[in-house]
């Protein structure tokens, strides 16, 4: 990273055989602390012995922004999730992007990155993956979706992160595994990540059968997901919870003037749909989120979510 040098922590657990490789990693943003904490348990919990593959774990992708406590590398101020897959001759983030790129995600056949919601949303675990052009990642994508067990499951198209193309374009599987906020380590989370790790490395036969979980259920599978945005500086009061079931028009909860007199927006939902994350706060402004919302449910997949606390 030119005349800045970091230490780059990473472990790799090589087991009684060469392949598969699978690659887990947290600390893309240096703030969401939970799937930290579950890929450091990770490479104490994992016994080479049983283990029948290998795995790299990359705890904290960006040391930079982790010890500043924020998602911006603070170096040049870019986010390291969207600048795959680098460039060797660019900015210190992408030059990053560029190293774990080449060394970790070229090699791996399946890839799990841990990731965490907004401080000031409530939010339900999940996991995501992506479809593409390429056939046969999009169904090992699809695989590694169906191995997780989470209870929901999105699948999305490649564009809608930086890092899902370039998962694609070196051929190896993507899972994302949501769960938490940014700035909080709370047991459920971690859990939450380490749960969807050890399905997986079961699906994939890499553990043996004292350790591999049981066989985890279907996931509830929906096809796309709905942000629904604010359109004023205000106070904002939501009426449903994280996890809820809600219907197109669906009252989520209003937007109030500053001081309370009067009802600037009435936030409906657009699709019928689950709800992953709902804005905790009080404080609202232009653009901002105040629900995302899966929707587009594939049928036969899973049962159907009641994940409302």
């Amino acid at each position: 990273m030119g005349a800045a040098r970091v230490n780059f922590p990473m472990a790799l657990v090589n087991g009684t055989e060469p392949d598969p490789v699978v690659l887990v990693t947290s600390g893309m943003d240096g703030d969401e602390y939970a799937g930290c904490e579950a890929a450091l348990r990770l490479i104490d919990a994992l016994d080479p012995a049983t283990l029948a593959g290998r795995v790299m774990i990359c705890p904290i992708l960006d040391p930079l922004s982790f010890e500043a406590q924020h998602s911006q590398n603070p170096l040049d101020g870019l986010f390291l999730k969207h600048v795959f897959p680098g460039d060797l001759e660019g900015k210190p983030t992408q030059r990053l992007a560029y190293f774990i790129y080449q060394n970790f995600v070229l090699p791996a056949d399946a890839w799990i990155d841990l990731h965490a919601g907004e401080t000031s949303e409530e939010v339900i675990p999940f996991v995501w993956t992506t479809q593409g052009e390429d056939a046969q990642v999009s169904e090992q994508n699809r695989i590694l979706l169906g191995y997780a067990g989470a209870g929901l499951g999105l699948l999305h198209p490649p564009g809608v992160w930086e890092v899902a193309p370039a998962a694609l374009a070196a051929s190896t599987a993507l899972l994302v595994s949501q769960a938490g906020r940014r700035h909080h380590i709370d047991e459920e989370a971690v859990n939450f990540h380490l749960e969807v790790i050890r399905n997986v490395l079961a699906g994939m036969d890499m553990l043996a059968a004292a350790e591999a979980p049981a066989p985890a259920p279907a996931s509830a599978l929906y096809l796309d997901h709905e942000a629904i945005l604010a359109e004023h500086t205000g106070l904002w009061y939501a009426h449903v919870k994280a996890g809820e079931t809600v219907s197109a028009g669906q009252v989520l909860g209003e937007v109030y003037a500053l001081d309370g007199s009067r009802v600037l927006q009435s936030v409906q939902s657009t699709v019928d749909g689950v709800v992953l994350a709902i804005q905790g706060g009080l404080a609202t402004r232009p653009r901002l989120r105040l629900a995302l919302i899966a929707h587009r449910r594939q049928v036969g997949e899973g049962p159907t979510p009641d994940l409302a606390s």
